[in-house]
C-alpha cells in the first residue's frame, strides 16, 4: 500500500517538473536557411521586423543580436529594443560583443516585460554601416518560437540611430539582426495533470498522517 502512495507522490512530483520544464524560455527567431547579409540598410538606424503575439501574453526575458560568426565575438555592443506599433519603447539593451551565445545569436537580459496577446509589437537593433557587423535579410524556412508569428521587415528611418522601426515591409524576408527570448505568462496543464497533482498530494497526506500515528 505504502509502495503504491509512493508511486502516486512521485508521479505528482514529476508532473510538477513538467509543468516548470512548459515555461522554459522559448526564442523569436528559432532558425531559418540561406539569406543575404548586409553591413547596414543605410548608415545608422535600427533594423528589424515586426511580429504578433498569439492567444497567450508573453514575457520577455532577453534581447539580443545575430553573429554571423558565433565562434568569435561581435565587432561591436548593439542597442535592441521592442516597441509597440506607435512607437512607444517597452524595454532594451545593449548586447555585447561577448554576451552569451545561444544558437546564432548574443543574448543580455533585460528586466522582464510583457507583450499582449493577439498585438503586434516591433522588434529592432542599431546597425551602423561602419560598425563591422551585418544583419542577415531574405532567409528561408523561417521557424519562431511557439506563439509567435513574423509578419514582415522594419526598420526606422534613415539616419535615426536607435529608434522605432517603424518603416515597415520594406523587405518581406525579414531584417534579422535582433532576436529576443520569451516564456509563456502563464502555463495552464491539462485537466489530466490536475487529477495527477490532486492524487498525489492525497497520497502524501496519506504518508504524513501515518507518520504521524506511527
Amino acid at each position: 500500500m505504502l509502495a503504491s502512495i509512493g508511486r502516486t507522490a512521485l508521479a505528482a512530483t514529476l508532473a510538477l517538473g513538467s509543468l516548470t520544464s512548459a515555461a522554459t524560455a522559448q526564442t523569436g527567431v528559432v532558425s531559418f536557411t540561406g539569406g543575404n547579409t548586409f553591413t547596414a540598410f543605410s548608415r545608422d538606424e535600427t533594423v528589424g521586423w515586426r511580429f504578433t503575439v498569439g492567444s497567450s501574453s508573453i514575457s520577455v526575458l532577453s534581447l539580443g543580436w545575430w553573429d554571423e560568426t558565433p565562434t568569435d565575438p561581435l565587432a561591436a555592443s548593439h542597442q535592441v529594443g521592442i516597441w509597440t506599433l506607435g512607437g512607444t519603447l517597452l524595454g532594451s539593451t545593449t548586447v555585447q560583443t561577448n554576451s552569451a551565445l545561444t544558437g546564432s545569436f548574443r543574448y543580455e537580459a533585460v528586466t522582464a516585460f510583457t507583450l499582449d496577446a493577439n498585438t503586434s509589437y516591433l522588434i529592432g537593433g542599431r546597425d551602423l554601416i561602419d560598425d563591422g557587423d551585418r544583419y542577415i535579410s531574405g532567409v528561408s524556412n523561417l521557424v519562431t518560437g511557439a506563439g509567435i508569428t513574423f509578419n514582415e521587415a522594419a526598420r526606422s528611418d534613415i539616419g535615426t540611430g536607435f529608434a522605432a522601426p517603424t518603416v515597415l515591409g520594406a523587405n518581406s524576408g525579414g531584417r534579422f539582426g535582433a532576436n529576443f527570448q520569451y516564456r509563456p505568462t502563464t502555463v495552464v496543464p491539462e485537466p489530466s495533470t490536475y487529477a495527477l497533482l490532486a492524487a498525489g498530494l492525497a497520497a502524501m497526506a496519506v504518508v504524513a498522517r501515518r507518520r504521524r500515528t506511527a
